[in-house]
This record gives C-alpha cells, structure tokens and sequence, in this order.
C-alpha cells in the first residue's frame, strides 16, 4: 500500500488536540525497534524496517520509497504480523543483508478519525545507547480521503498548532543518533523541515535557503527566526 501522510512538529510547548479534535479515541504505547545493515543499505536505498510492539501485537513493517506527493516524500509500506520479536528477512520483497539494531522508540500515541483521515499525536523518545532525541509529532494520514482531503486536515491542524512540516522519520531520527548519514533532501520542503528539526538545528541559514525556494511569505518567517511555517507550505501545495 501507499501510506499518504503529512508530519507536522509542533513548535515549542506540547499541544492539546482535545480542543480541537475532542477526545482521542485510542491512546496507545508503542515500542519499536528499527534495523539495518551495517553499511546502510536500506537507508541508502529509501527504506525503513522496523519491529513493533503494540501491546500483545508485534509487527514486522518495511517502509520504502514512492513518488513524492506536492513535494512531501511518501512511502509504500508492508506489514505482517509476527509471532516473535524478531525480524523475519523471507517476508520481505527485497533482499537484505545482515541485520543489526540501529535504535529503539517508546511513544505515546493518542488517535483521532477526522474527515476519512487518521490523526496520531506522538510523544516519545528515540534511544540509540546513551543518546536520545524527542518525538513530538502529529500525523494526518489517508484513511478514507484521497490526497487532497490529508493537505486539508493538515491545513486545519496548522491553523490551531504552531508548527512546521517534519521530514525526519523515526527511522532516520535513530541512524542520525547512531551517527549515520541522512539520505538526500528530495525536495524543498524535505530540506527545510530537516533544517527545523532539533536533532540538527535549527539551521536558520539553511532554512531559509530552502524557504526561499518555496515562498517569499515563508522566507520571511524564517528570516525572523520563526519556525510556524507549516500553514503557509501547505496554502502553497493547495
């Protein structure tokens, strides 16, 4: 399948969604670990493989890449469920190498059902050792609605949150603690929300280098060192 998604990071305190959305109609914990070879040849090739653990219910997932939907990556995803914590390489459509663990995630997950979409808040951590870096997410993903329904959920959660559009996976959030490459920005709008995540900025320089290829209004927030981009990026891709 094609997972249709738009990450949204929230800019300073933690938001509630309750106001908005009412209240959650799950609130899960989720743990997972991701993997890889020891040369990165899934990250380097565009993919994700992770194992989660979601209560009783563990999951083997591969994430890869798709075309890019108005300048967001998107990504095919598989999914099996597994009876063992353990990845099982047969049931993958590509071949791998040797596998090790890259990182590990706790997070707490709230969801919402919002107009054909599914809406998640993540708060967590991601552990590689002794390192960690924050989670701190709102996802609308396709359900229902088609590509235009997600940009519109999206543009009404920008309107209430502070926020930019993330392009950090957790995937790559646990390589970069591990002190591995990110793969190449795929776009403008890949770019600047790598510039905004504090895992490696803010860098404002290169923020607004990526601003400036996707508005004027969007540069000058930039300019005046503010992150709450994400309304203005999504009225451009409408």
């Amino acid at each position: 399948m094609i997972e249709q998604e738009i990450k949204l990071c929230w800019v300073g305190a933690a938001p509630d969604l309750t106001v908005l959305l009412g209240p959650p109609i799950q609130i899960r914990t989720l743990a997972n670990t991701y993997f890889d070879t020891a040369d990165q040849s899934l990250a380097q090739q565009g993919y994700g493989l992770r194992l989660r653990r979601d209560g009783d219910q563990i999951e083997q997932t591969l994430k890869g890449p798709a075309p890019d939907q108005s300048g967001i990556a998107v990504r095919r995803e598989w999914s099996w469920d597994r009876d063992a914590f353990c990845i099982d390489p047969q049931l993958l459509p590509i071949e791998v190498g040797q596998l090790e663990v890259v990182s590990h995630n706790h997070v707490q997950r709230q969801v919402w059902q919002v107009e054909g979409c599914e809406v998640v808040m993540d708060q967590g951590q991601v552990h590689v050792g002794s390192a960690h870096s924050p989670i701190a997410e709102i996802e609308a993903e396709a359900v229902q609605a088609d590509w235009a329904g997600v940009l519109r959920v999206a543009q009404r959660l920008a309107g209430a949150v502070p926020c930019y559009i993330g392009a950090i996976s957790k995937a790559e959030r646990g390589h970069l603690l591990s002190g591995r490459a990110s793969p190449p920005d795929r776009s403008a709008l890949d770019g600047l929300g790598r510039a905004l995540d504090p895992i490696k900025g803010p860098d404002w320089e290169r923020a607004e280098y990526w601003a400036e290829q996707i508005s004027q209004p969007v540069a000058d927030l930039i300019r005046a060192r503010n992150a709450d981009v994400a309304g203005l990026c999504l009225v451009r891709m409408a």
